[in-house]
């Protein structure tokens, strides 16, 4: 007896030859579901080669994602994106979708967060932090999530690929494609969002279309529940991908406009619970179900030409079409590079476009891609990317219209594979006939390895972007020491100031309740002094990346994390001492200093100075109650905080040598002046030095002042 075990519909029986035993006393057996090995074997020969190919395709993405994400992407890729989703997981592994305002201002607002009344919300839904949230509350860790993305991602190329061309090979030419391509294994190692919703769209599209051919239920249902997801992720590219599968699905079932509402009714019902799910957040969060966060938080923040602007308090970007034009230009010079074969795989996908035989579905293809880069081009975010696409996170914006692409050309290399001569049947020509299978097996040898060859040039930049990346990630985690005595409080002082936290360190981040061993604060101004008052229990320090060690010498080592502390009282005593470099180093003249080096002391426009006294050392006083005496400034007015300089100058003008301790300040309503010490060491340099370090004489560096200069405050109250 012949079994055909490749036919879904043959069945097997288990015991040829017997009959099934009948009479009085006879019980059927209960169903097992001990599979076997036997049953296993069954199983896999139903799968035929290129689903067996795939599903290991799809399993080695999913590891090589784990590995890439505790390795070489171990703490992300310096976006500082990735930190929103974390914390936006964490927060839904808290019970939280916002957090409250009155916790968080002004000292712990993360970055890409919005405010509505009370409430601080995240820029983005919550569909992909959702996923990382189930990851880390299933697994320990959120690193499965992306993995789970990469597997999927591959699985429903093969699963589009297959549908819409009915060739196996051809769907899995496509996965592989899509797995090997550096922008895919860039993106499914990171916690972004832009890989889960092409993903997610991939596999969305292939469920429709087989709803749509067949009338099935299942995969309609199905298909309408990831397009509902993906407007939880990103729902700008869920529309422009679902627009070429609408207008797809109405040409081919015009005739029978009933059969199509039919089934269109049914994508819809599956997306409706998601949908809903998306109305009600956004209307938790935003007061308005119409308002998406990202336009919340700042209503310049969306597509179109003009002003545009990320936050209210940042600065506003003038997006123009020429801006536009230049995005576009350079996304598209970019792309192939993340494709793996580069402008091979785009050439096999103009081939595949061209090819003879199911134009429709290659135009859809097309027309997906298309409407991804026409639907981009009016968004500023385009033109802030150009940095990136070569060797950053490429074109991500864009990475919704990548597998439509990889699909094309897999259909291209599949149709020019058809053109090579087929080994013959028969038994007349087997003789002439081997040496055919010798030419596919060769061609095919050499056109992956010529698409590895296009291939690997482009990862040796990318590679050392990263490589920069984690030595700047690992310089960052050198400076905070391992162990801290008991809970810490820690102000990050960027070299660009800024009120976030998470930016631009943003492996530097907060818990949602703010009650890690280590809490981060921004470093807002100069009302950090009121830092310690929020959490008294906490020892504060801070942490200056990019202070200089010595700013007399060029390439000076960086970095540095310090204790702080609160002076406080009605008077502060300002004790000043100034130890001179030696003549000619550090801008001090060959001679020596001159009549113009002087101490001064600022506050506002309250200045007090005085030339250097013999030692050296001298003293002023900040009084917080009463007017200025002589030597002496006054707080009295003040009203909000403020920044108490003390400074020592090597002369009069822009051109000299001169070195700032800066402190934060404010005035309590009682009178009570509080600082924060030490304060921030600001150095400009003068002559070559400063054209060397600088590149401008005039400009101040972050820097250590000591021991040049020493400032020491003391409080009226001893505190």
């Amino acid at each position: 007896m012949t079994v055909d075990v490749s036919s879904p519909e043959t069945t097997v029986p288990l015991r040829l030859g017997r009959r099934r035993p009948t009479g009085p006393g006879w019980r059927p057996h209960a169903p097992t579901t001990d599979f076997g090995d036997y049953g296993w074997r069954l199983w896999l020969a139903r799968i035929d080669a290129p689903t067996r190919a795939v599903l290991l395709i799809a399993v080695c993405s999913f590891v090589g994602s784990l590995l890439l994400q505790t390795g070489f992407y171990r703490e992300g890729s310096g976006d500082a994106d990735e930190a929103a989703y974390v914390l936006q997981a964490r927060m839904l592994l808290d019970g939280r979708l916002t957090l409250d305002s009155r916790v968080v201002e002004p000292f712990f607002q993360p970055w890409l967060t919005g405010m509505h009344g009370t409430e601080v919300f995240t820029k983005y839904l919550p569909g992909w932090p959702a996923l990382l949230a189930a990851s880390q509350a299933v697994f320990g860790t959120m690193a499965v999530a992306p993995a789970a993305i990469a597997a999927c991602w591959v699985i429903g190329t093969y699963l589009l690929t297959r549908e819409l061309f009915e060739d196996g090979w051809t769907a899995a030419i496509a996965a592989g494609l899509v797995a090997l391509s550096p922008l895919v294994l860039l993106h499914t190692a990171l916690p972004l969002a832009y890989a889960p919703c092409a993903a997610v769209l991939t596999l969305a599209s292939a469920l429709l279309l087989r709803g749509v051919r067949t009338g099935t239920r299942g995969p309609l249902i199905g298909g309408g529940a990831l397009v509902g997801f993906a407007l939880l992720i990103r729902p700008f590219d869920a529309v422009l991908v679902v627009g070429p599968l609408v207008l797809f699905a109405a040409t081919r079932m015009w005739r029978t406009p009933t059969i199509l509402l039919a089934r269109a009714g049914w994508g819809v019902l599956g997306a409706a619970p998601f949908v809903g799910l998306l109305l009600a957040y956004c209307s938790h969060v935003t007061g308005s179900p119409l308002r998406l966060p990202q336009t919340a938080s700042d209503p310049l923040d969306t597509f179109g030409f003009g002003p545009r602007r990320i936050l209210p308090s940042e600065p506003t970007f003038t997006f123009t079409h020429h801006l536009a034009v230049q995005a576009l230009q350079e996304t598209l010079k970019a792309a192939p590079s993340w494709y793996f074969g580069g402008f091979g795989l785009i050439a096999l996908a103009v081939v595949g476009l061209l090819a003879p035989r199911r134009r429709a579905e290659r135009l859809l293809l097309a027309s997906t891609t298309a409407a991804i880069l026409i639907g981009y081009f009016f968004w500023w975010g385009s033109a802030f990317a150009m940095p990136g696409l070569r060797n950053g996170l490429g074109p991500h914006y864009h990475l919704a219209g990548f597998t439509p692409i990889v699909i094309l050309g897999a259909a291209g290399a599949r149709w020019l594979w058809s053109l090579i001569p087929a080994e013959q049947r028969g038994r007349r020509r087997a003789r002439q006939a081997r040496p055919k299978p010798l030419v596919r097996a060769t061609a095919l040898v050499l056109s992956f390895a010529g698409l590895t060859a296009l291939t690997v040039p482009t990862l040796q930049g990318r590679i050392d972007v990263q490589r920069g990346v984690n030595s700047g990630n690992a310089f960052l985690d050198a400076l905070i020491p391992d162990h801290l005595p008991g809970p810490a409080l820690v102000v990050v002082t960027p070299a660009i100031p800024t009120h976030y936290t998470q930016l631009p360190y943003h492996t530097l981040r907060n818990s949602a309740d703010l009650d890690g061993p280590i809490v981060y604060a921004a470093d807002i101004g100069p009302g950090i002094a009121a830092l310690p008052d929020r959490m008294p229990d906490r020892t504060i320090y801070r942490l200056r990346p990019n202070e200089l060690v010595d700013a007399d010498v060029p390439g000076s080592y960086r970095g540095s994390f310090v204790q702080l502390h609160q002076v406080q009282g009605t008077s502060i005593q300002i004790r000043v001492t100034v130890r001179p470099p030696a003549a000619g180093t550090a801008g001090i003249p060959a001679g020596g200093l001159g009549a113009g080096a002087r101490l001064y002391v600022r506050l506002g426009d309250q200045t007090q100075s005085q030339r250097l006294p013999a030692g050296g050392a001298s003293t002023f006083v900040l009084n917080g109650a009463g007017s200025a005496g002589s030597g002496e400034l006054s707080a009295a007015t003040l009203s909000a905080p403020a920044e108490l300089v003390v400074g020592f100058t090597t002369g009069d003008g822009a051109g000299a040598a001169s070195w700032e301790e800066r402190f934060p300040l404010m005035r309590h309503a009682t009178g009570d002046l509080t600082l924060l010490a030490p304060g921030l060491g600001w150095r400009r340099l003068t002559g070559t030095l400063a054209s060397t370090v600088a590149n401008n004489e005039s400009q101040w560096l972050a820097a250590r002042v000591e021991p040049t200069l020493d400032v020491a405050l003391t409080g009226s109250d001893a505190r």
